[in-house]
């Protein structure tokens, strides 16, 4: 990890991806205190933000992808940047008209769905000579602390200052990223084409862009792997809140701590990616980071019997066992995502992935919702983690089911190879 540290065009990268990505989480902890505080119907309309922030890259995502495998990501990075601030300001005008300012979210979240794409994608040609492993593990690290310190910013920057000024600093920030990366020559590259890509049109680059991301055997598997997972994340993130505050009762200073503990657990995964990686299969990793996820979450039952009589501590801990489970997860997937991913499917194999995890994170959230109501907070939590140990069960059969046919047919070589896989 020195040695990216050390090297000018990664620091770079990654400062303009902390400055948009400080942007993204100023504006939202912003947004929701302008809904809640100035509209009638403040539950509905943060509600709205919420999907209108996630729903662009769920629904777009996959159809940035033939654009990420034609257009340099200097360009869509440094537009989408540009655009977002501007939106940003426009926002001050409309902060009274709440479906304008709905509009001017939707149109913003279409912005950093196209910013993602380009993003992960343009990883590869940041890091080269480095190892990717390292270079997500930095960028999950740096976005789980952001995802901390961006409101907490947020809502210090409302309390002394406005509204207004906080938009401003909002947009500052995407344009001080657009300026970063705009000097970027690397991120200048057009992207390899693939043999038949200049005779394709969109819509059929984008069917034999799928097609050729699935027909990777750990693509495959990973599409597979993310259902469950990114639904299970999607209803603990519904409900952690819910547990913390309405089931636990903690007081806000507790609250915050325990939602550092999570931040901190994720962070903490995140880190200790690289090394496992280097150690384990990526498919090894995916499914030990399920185990310890489905198993953080069943240790929600002796937490809420424990912390009668050790106090939040307990509670303290289980949410820092979560967070590392769940940032554990992301390395081998972003890791498999990279380096597998032909280099003329890449930005297509990124939109489609990643639309998949957010469009499975979506109904996670409403399931969880639902299962709340139903069965309760905490039973929803632990029967998530009950039915993802078993999920994870299957995986790895499927996964030592695969090896074993491909060395049957191939011989011992292929089989090693599998397995590594």
């Amino acid at each position: 990890m020195l040695e990216l540290l050390k090297d000018r065009t990664y620091i770079r990268y990654w400062l303009s991806v902390v400055s948009s990505f400080l942007g993204d989480a100023i504006t939202k902890i912003t947004l929701i205190y302008v809904v809640a505080t100035e509209t009638g119907n403040p539950v509905l309309y943060v509600s709205l933000v919420v999907i209108a922030q996630l729903l662009p890259s769920g629904v777009l995502g996959a159809f940035v992808g033939p654009l990420a495998d034609r257009i340099p990501a200097r360009l869509l990075m440094v537009g989408s940047d540009l655009i977002r601030a501007v939106l940003a300001l426009a926002m001050i005008t409309v902060r009274d008209q709440p479906l304008l300012l709905l509009v001017l979210v939707l149109l913003s979240g279409v912005g950093k769905a196209v910013f993602e794409t380009a993003r992960i994608t343009a990883i590869p040609l940041v890091v080269r000579g480095h190892s990717i492993p390292t270079a997500v593990a930095l960028f999950q690290s740096t976005n789980h602390t952001l995802n901390l310190v961006g409101p907490a910013l947020g809502g210090l920057l409302l309390a002394i200052g406005s509204v207004t000024a906080v938009f401003v600093i909002d947009a500052a920030t995407f344009v001080i990223s657009a300026v970063l990366l705009g000097s970027m020559a690397v991120l200048r590259e057009v992207p390899v084409p693939g043999p038949d890509s200049g005779r394709e049109s969109y819509w059929r680059s984008l069917r034999t862009g799928i097609g050729g991301v699935l027909a990777v055997p750990s693509l495959r598997f990973l599409a597979v792997v993310l259902v469950p997972v990114m639904l299970a994340l999607g209803l603990f993130t519904t409900n952690l809140n819910s547990q913390l505050l309405a089931v636990f009762d903690l007081k806000p200073l507790d609250f915050g701590l325990s939602q550092a503990a999570f931040g901190a657990g994720s962070i903490a995964g995140a880190l200790t990616g690289p090394p496992m990686v280097r150690r384990f299969s990526d498919r090894k990793l995916l499914i030990g980071s399920i185990v310890l996820f489905g198993v953080s979450l069943l240790l929600l039952d002796p937490t809420g019997r424990l912390r009668d009589s050790l106090g939040v501590s307990v509670v303290l801990v289980w949410c820092l066992v979560a967070g590392l489970g769940s940032g554990l997860f992301q390395v081998p997937v972003a890791n498999t995502l990279l380096s597998d991913l032909p280099e003329a499917l890449r930005g297509r194999g990124v939109g489609l992935l990643n639309a998949l995890m957010v469009n499975f994170t979506i109904l996670g959230v409403v399931l969880g919702g639902v299962a709340a109501d139903l069965i309760g907070i905490a039973h929803s939590i632990i029967l998530t983690g009950a039915l993802l140990l078993p999920a994870a069960a299957l995986l790895a059969l499927h996964s030592l089911r695969g090896a074993r046919r491909a060395g049957t047919a191939a011989g011992p070589a292929t089989a090693d190879s599998e397995v590594a896989r």
